[in-house]
Order: C-alpha cells, then structure tokens, then sequence
C-alpha cells in the first residue's frame, strides 16, 4: 500500500433531464437521464485500521447503514480483506435533497480505497461493486456530464456542459425517494428525453439552450407531496435564473444563474428567508 490515509471530495450531482419510461419487472423505474456533477462536495477521509473492522463517522449518519459503510463492506469481501477501515465523512451535500450525497460518498469511497490498496481491482470491477450499491454511485465515480438508462447504471459520457453558475436550495423537509415514485407511478406523465437533442445543446455550450430542455418527470408527484417545491423553482424564477428544475426526487431545487456574481446574491437573498442555499456550478472532475 502506498499510504495509510486517501482523502477526497464527494462531489454532488443534479439532473439536468429525468424522464421515467415505465416500472420494470423488477420494481425499479427504467429511466432516461442527463446527470451533471456540480461543485458542491462532502469530504471523504479513509484510512487504514490494525483492527479488522469498518468504522463509519458521519454525525447522525454514522455507521453500517450509511452508503459508504456498505461500500467498504463490498470492497473487503470481494477481496476477502481483514484489513481494518476506517471512514470519516464531512457532510455539506444535504440528505432527500436529489443531490446524491450519499452515492457520491460511497464513490469516493471505493475509489478511494482502490488507491490505498495499490488498485487491486480494475475500472470495471469497481463500476460492478458501485452498481450494487445504487443507481447513482456508478455515475459519481466518473463524474462530469452523462446520459444514463436502465436504473442509472446504463452510462455514456455526453459532451462536456460549459460552466455554468448554479443556485441549489433545499427547503427543511426532503423527499424519500420511494414515495417520489409511488407518487409518480400515480400522477406523472413520462416525456421522453431525446439524446440527439442533449448532445447538441452540450455541444454548443449555450446555457441557454441547455436550459430550454430542462425537465423532470418526477417533479409533478414530488411538488404534490411537497409544495413548497414549486414556490422555490417561482423563487428562482424571479430572481433571473434562466433555468429551474427540481433535481432527482426533490427536494432540493436549482437555478441556472446569469452569473457567479448574481449566484451568490440570489443565495445571499433565500439564505435570509430561512433556506439551505449554495452558490456553486457545474463542473467536471478530474479524478486519477
């Protein structure tokens, strides 16, 4: 092993299209999506314990049931691994919020722990390991700008998105993921994403263009559940973002702004109303 200690970000993610085609005989939705990293990030800190055990710190959220707990359990077991780890996450991406946290800390994690034991497993054998632990963990390994099907697990890398200012705000209540879809299943209408028209909006770098396709099938059952969505998107709206759609599940929100000035003054101004703000953007991670 190179080193006792593997620290990295956990960078959240938005989708920029959802569109769910149907349930699946399995109970999951198939889906079509357009996911993008943005810079909002927990921080991951791994290291090495002499102890044969897995201990997760993460606030309320510490312990076996946490995503990167799991994914340190997967990792150990397909190398039939004594060897003691140990995983302190700095959480800022809010939980049932549509952001990902979760998967993205489970990514850096088995990335991460790939590093600290000298690459014993190959690019593939990790996508295999992420796909077992959710549908959105195989996309935060990689990052960047992705069109995904099947439960998310599907992936092709779409043109790189330019860099665009964001606002994502989280109002206190969040959306369980399950109810999102039950209430879909009820309620929503799917609208099909078209990949050509994705790859050409991306291609042009026009924020503009790229905000015109902006669409989220599970918004309608999300906003129905939780209505204070849909006063945010409003919120946004007014404060001159070109582009406002509520992320995954919900029930955090987010607004192409005109400008990181403006960004962090639309986040000063809902921050003063009593919401979860971040002024970040889109980005693409380099990870090695």
């Amino acid at each position: 092993m190179n080193t006792d200690i593997f620290e990295t970000f956990a960078y959240a993610k938005i989708n920029l299209g959802i569109a769910v085609k149907g349930k699946r005989p399995d109970g999951y939705h198939e889906l079509q999506m357009v996911m993008q990293t943005i810079g909002l990030h927990d921080t991951v800190r791994l290291s090495l314990l002499e102890k044969d055990e897995i201990r997760c710190l993460c606030g309320s959220l510490s312990g076996p049931k946490n995503l990167a707990y799991q994914a340190a359990k997967l990792f150990k077991e397909g190398l039939n691994s004594r060897q003691g780890i140990r995983i302190e996450i700095e959480k800022r991406v809010p939980i049932q919020a549509g952001l990902g946290g979760g998967s993205a800390d489970a990514a850096a994690t088995l990335g991460g722990l790939n590093r600290l034991f000298n690459r014993p497993y190959s690019q593939e054998e990790i996508l295999r390991l992420a796909n077992q632990l959710g549908s959105d963990v195989a996309f935060c390994l990689n990052g960047g700008t992705q069109w995904a099907e099947g439960r998310g697990e599907i992936l092709l890398h779409l043109p790189k998105a330019p860099e665009m200012p964001l606002v994502v705000v989280k109002p206190q209540q969040g959306i369980n993921t399950g109810e999102s879809y039950r209430m879909f299943d009820r309620l929503g209408e799917s609208h099909p994403l078209s990949l050509e028209a994705w790859q050409g909006a991306l291609q042009s770098g026009s924020a503009a263009k790229i905000a015109s396709l902006l669409s989220n099938d599970l918004e309608a059952g999300s906003q129905a559940i939780l209505p204070v969505i849909a006063s945010l998107k409003e919120e946004l709206r007014r404060e001159g973002c070109q582009g406002v759609l509520m992320s995954g599940s919900g029930s955090a929100v987010f607004g192409i702004a005109p400008s990181a000035k403006r960004a962090q003054e639309i986040a000063h101004s809902l921050t003063k109303k009593g919401y979860s703000v971040w002024a970040t953007k889109t980005i693409s991670p380099k990870y090695t």
